[in-house]
């Protein structure tokens, strides 16, 4: 080996090994061409090109998400599992407890870790959705570069999956997007290691995909179609003939793969119906034919062919969140376009047909038939509109969309060829028009969905009751009342739709505040928070008493009698205000109640419970010398957006 040779550095520049004196000191290096062979370089991403273009665009995809998420915020079921993970510990009958038919120990789990490092921190949640969304991209890519080879051709199915709009209303709802985004990684991963099984032979691939698979139902109960996922493309595409003989051959071939997954699923379906009957869940039904097929219907006319084409353009608001809502002509127009593209597909490949029938077989398995047996009867066909549930059939989207056209490596190719030149030109042509108009399409959805919702209301409810609390005084007692409808829709929640939970667990162990659902007892600060999160004193509905002019209502002996301004019915509560010299009891009279109240010295007001009717107020136990009743007040007490509020100037979050 030659002096230069030997002093060859690893990018081609040679170091000298001769002893030439150096006449002074060494020339700088004011260019990377220096220390760089950009000839060789330029090789390197040459021969990476779509592995790098693919890297880019799945960056892109996640600066532009990272853009989308930062106008959200926490909507329903994101304070209920946040809340939830509170309340219990890190245990296994915490992560298997079942929510809305929802078997979810991944989500969960994340919920349990956020609640307890940053309680409603949207940024550190988004941080973790954006992980699992860039995960799943780059496993997209890895999963097309293994089916169909380092081909430019495979940036159109993974543009596919990184533009759809499908993912738009569950990506904004973190909940949904713990849910569906880690179940999307697992449908790449699971049936790329799949694949890798079926192409070596090797088991510990099987397995490996059995463990992705697992992941997937950690996180979604649809995984359980997973295995079937690998099952479909494994006879239709992994395997050459007809299909009644590759379902048999593939049968028999991989028969240990089959009975790994058929385990795994066992194992599944056993643990979600303990966790079903330890939650005290019950199974449920379609409800009527006509609601069933009505769903079914629109989640396909509406949500799924107008997504997968670029749609809707427009949606229907429901504050934080908007249901699909295509125009009518646009609506034809993306069935049309589908239908096209079907037939085009039908027409190069011969086998094309089995991928459509594969995202067929997903969307009635994975979004429909357990949306029939949970949520139907209860929330009626409107879950059509709803395009969270056919966000995880965007991956098999892409998937089949690449089977559909593109052969798949290491096999024949088993295209028909388009017979001329100009032909193929013409495809090229027509392929770029279509892909574009789909792009377009998806930013133009995602603007739609952007501008017909909108989180700062919510925003602004937990900054603002995050300083109330903050600043309220020493020995305030909140008024316990469910949170407005811009957090979530509180009846459906219990316990976890009401201030106390979704505000006060942001306060927990700060004794200066305390919450009640029915005020009683001495009370001289009572608030309650408005709809904009702010502290306020509460509102009364039903009547006060007048003033006196000497201050202190007259009575005989030890009885005083206030009369309201009007006769009150079905009053809850009764406020009575007084100046004691020393504690005592007293009865109060409201209706046909008679209630034993105790009093502490000097100025107070004391809260009681009351459900009546009248017009007057009656004290009695302790003489008017020891007790002067300034007022009283009867009724029900109400949160108020008016008068002095804590923070004074109102925060948009």
């Amino acid at each position: 080996m030659s002096q230069a040779e030997e002093g060859a550095g690893p990018l081609g520049v040679t170091a000298s090994t001769t002893d030439t004196p150096i006449a002074g000191p060494a020339e700088p290096r004011d260019s990377l061409g220096a220390v760089v062979d950009w000839a060789q370089l330029a090789e390197w991403a040459r021969s990476r090109r779509v592995t790098l273009s693919g890297i880019g665009l799945i960056a892109a995809e996640v600066i532009w998400k990272a853009y989308f998420l930062s106008q959200f915020f926490f909507w329903q079921d994101d304070y209920h599992y946040l809340d939830r993970a509170l309340d219990n510990g890190f245990t296994w009958k915490f992560l298997t407890q079942v929510d809305g038919g929802h078997l979810t120990p991944g989500l969960n789990a994340i919920s349990w870790v956020l609640a307890r490092v940053a309680l409603y921190d949207w940024a550190l949640a988004s941080f973790v959705t954006l992980a699992f969304l860039a995960g799943a991209g780059l496993a997209a890519l890895r999963l097309l570069r293994m089916l169909f080879g380092d081909r430019p051709v495979i940036l159109i199915p993974l543009v596919v999956y990184l533009v759809t709009p499908l993912t738009l209303a569950g990506m904004g709802w973190w909940a949904s997007a713990t849910e569906s985004l880690p179940l999307q990684l697992a449908t790449f991963m699971a049936l790329a290691s799949h694949v890798s099984y079926i192409r070596s032979g090797r088991f510990k691939h099987a397995v490996v995909a059995c463990v992705w698979v697992a992941v997937g139902m950690l996180f979604f109960e649809k995984g359980i179609v997973l295995p079937l996922l690998l099952f479909a493309v494994t006879c239709a595409f992994l395997m050459d003939g007809p299909l009644s003989e590759t379902v048999r051959s593939c049968l028999v071939k991989y028969w240990r793969a089959w009975a790994l997954y058929a385990g795994l699923l066992v194992a599944y379906t056993a643990l979600f119906l303990t966790a079903l009957h330890t939650s005290g869940t019950q199974p449920g039904s379609p409800g009527p034919y006509r609601g069933a097929l009505a769903f079914s219907s629109d989640l396909i006319r509406y949500s799924f062919v107008p997504g997968a084409v670029g749609g809707p353009w427009h949606w229907a608001s429901l504050q934080s969140f908007a249901y699909s809502a295509p125009p009518l002509v646009l609506q034809w127009l993306s069935w049309i376009v589908g239908a096209g593209i079907v037939a085009a597909s039908i027409l190069v490949r011969r086998y094309a047909w089995r991928a459509w029938v594969i995202v067929a077989g997903w969307l009635v398995l994975a979004d429909m038939i357990p949306v029939l047996l949970g949520r139907t009867r209860i929330f009626g066909a409107v879950l059509g509109l709803d395009t969270r549930y056919v966000a995880d059939a965007a991956p098999v989207l892409a998937i089949c969309v690449g089977l559909a056209f593109l052969p798949v490596a290491g096999q024949s190719d088993n295209r028909r060829r388009l017979p001329s030149a100009d032909a193929s030109q013409l495809a090229t042509a027509v392929t770029a028009a279509v892909l574009g108009a789909f792009v377009l399409g998806s930013l133009v959805s995602t603007q739609a969905y952007q501008s017909a919702t909108s989180s700062a209301p919510a925003r602004a409810y937990i900054a603002n009751a995050t300083a109330a609390l903050a600043q309220a005084p020493a020995g305030t007692v909140i008024v316990d009342y469910p949170v407005p409808p811009t957090l979530m829709t509180a009846a459906l929640f219990g316990k976890y739709g009401l201030a106390s939970k979704v505000v006060g667990d942001m306060a927990r162990g700060d004794h200066r505040v305390r919450w009640a659902t029915h005020p009683a007892g001495t009370i001289n600060k009572l608030m309650a928070l408005g709809t904009d999160g702010r502290l306020r004193p509460v509102m009364w509905y039903g009547a006060s008493s007048f003033p006196q002019p000497g201050g202190c209502w007259t009575g005989k002996g030890d009885t005083v009698e206030v009369l309201l301004a009007s006769a009150v019915v079905n009053a809850r509560t009764v406020r009575i205000d007084y100046v004691a010299a020393s504690a005592g009891v007293v009865t109060v009279t409201f209706g046909t109640q008679n209630l034993r109240v105790p009093i502490q010295a000097g100025l107070n007001s004391t809260y009681v419970a009351v459900n009546g009717n009248s017009s007057t107020v009656v004290i009695t136990g302790l003489p008017r010398n020891q007790l002067c009743v300034g007022g009283a007040a009867a009724g029900v007490i109400l949160p108020s957006n008016i008068g002095p509020a804590i923070p004074a100037v109102p925060l948009t979050g």
